[in-house]
């Protein structure tokens, strides 16, 4: 009886567990994201080439935005390039490229009633630099358009060049980033099938495609192998690349994108949260140290170059994923900024403080803080 008391009940058998198809710990900082993930076809599986054709239209677009040291700007020409109408583009591939365009993926997130508002508001910029354009032989002056240093002004000290280059990675970059491609629409997408005539499921694409507004590059942040003084990083990816640990950015995408194929949503979840607060610390850090820059200038063109930079930024932290700085207080404080009957020539630097530590505050970050950009 003591023995048969005693006897043990059979050990099940383990099953060991299923390996990772992508192992987490061989992926580093130095992997690359374009031959890493491959189709069974053995070719990568990556494609953001929608992306990189939209940045190349913005690229078109703000070289015309600084093109008035040379002609007048054309406003018509800018709204072309935005709705990618009239063939605009210098690059033949671009006017081709009749299904992509900047205009349908600003501000994408938003209602329709209020991404329109926000496309208005560069249209109205595009109108803005061609009329300051006119003046662009003229010395700038407090209620007169013209060139201050190096830079083109209106007569409120506004370079609208800035507001349409730093306001569109929020409002294109940002955005299709941390709402459109990483929100919960776009990652419920099947993982299961390939995309026929493709090699990749439509959520793998879809995580591609949030990188691709990153970069285009194979790794974040990339040098230039002609020039080592050199970074491949355009807008968005510029300045994240300037803020922190870029590769930490780097390594929570290529994170993601192997979760993805390991069938992992709970670490491809922890990734989406890792960048979208990393991107809008980015913008925030920068927008403060710009107004940092701005009182620490000894002249006006400097310090309005900085102000048009940073009110650019300050634009798009509306377009962080449950932004700090949301678009009723961005406008606000963009206001603060802006409404001064002298625009940026009344502004003092108890003004500018105080945008800047309502900023701070609202993103937790260090209102002293400065960024080497």
């Amino acid at each position: 009886m003591l023995f048969a008391s005693c006897k043990k009940d059979p050990v099940e058998p383990v099953t060991p567990p299923t390996p990772l198809e992508i192992p987490y710990d061989g992926l580093t900082a130095t992997t690359s994201y374009i031959t890493t993930f491959k189709g069974d076809d053995g070719n990568t599986s990556v494609d953001f080439s929608g992306q990189s054709t939209r940045i190349a239209m913005l690229k078109e677009l703000d070289a015309h935005m600084k093109s008035w040291t040379t002609g007048a700007v054309d406003a018509n020409k800018l709204k072309n390039m935005f709705a990618n109408t009239n063939t605009p583009f210098a690059n033949a591939d671009l006017n081709a490229a009749t299904d992509k365009t900047i205009v349908s993926k600003t501000a994408g997130s938003f209602s329709p009633v209020d991404a329109e508002t926000e496309r208005a508001r560069f249209r109205s910029f595009f109108d803005a630099q061609a009329a300051a354009s006119a003046f662009r032989t003229d010395s700038a002056y407090e209620g007169h358009a013209g060139k201050l240093g190096n830079y083109l002004v209106n007569e409120k000290g506004f370079e609208y060049a800035q507001f349409v280059q730093k306001g569109m990675m929020g409002a294109l970059m940002l955005d299709q980033i941390s709402n459109v491609y990483l929100g919960t629409e776009k990652q419920a997408a099947d993982n299961s099938v390939i995309v026929s005539g493709k090699n990749y499921t439509q959520l793998e694409h879809h995580w591609d495609e949030a990188y691709g507004y990153l970069t285009s590059n194979a790794y974040f942040p990339m040098k230039d192998p002609n020039d080592a003084t050199k970074w491949l990083e355009y807008f968005l990816g510029s300045y994240v690349r300037q803020v922190g640990d870029p590769t930490l950015v780097y390594m929570a995408f290529l994170k993601g994108r192997a979760a993805i194929v390991n069938k992992d949503d709970a670490t491809r979840n922890t990734q989406i949260e890792y960048i979208r607060t990393a991107l809008e610390k980015a913008v925030a850090t920068v927008c403060i140290s710009y107004l940092n820059k701005a009182n620490d200038a000894t002249t006006n063109a400097a310090r309005f170059h900085a102000l048009g930079e940073a009110t650019g930024f300050l634009y798009s932290l509306r377009f962080a994923y449950n932004a700090k700085v949301n678009t009723t207080k961005s406008n606000q404080l963009m206001d603060q900024l802006m409404n001064k009957p002298g625009g940026f020539w009344d502004l003092t630097i108890a003004d500018i403080d105080a945008v800047r530590d309502e900023i701070a505050t609202a993103t937790g970050l260090d209102k002293e803080t400065y960024v080497n950009h």
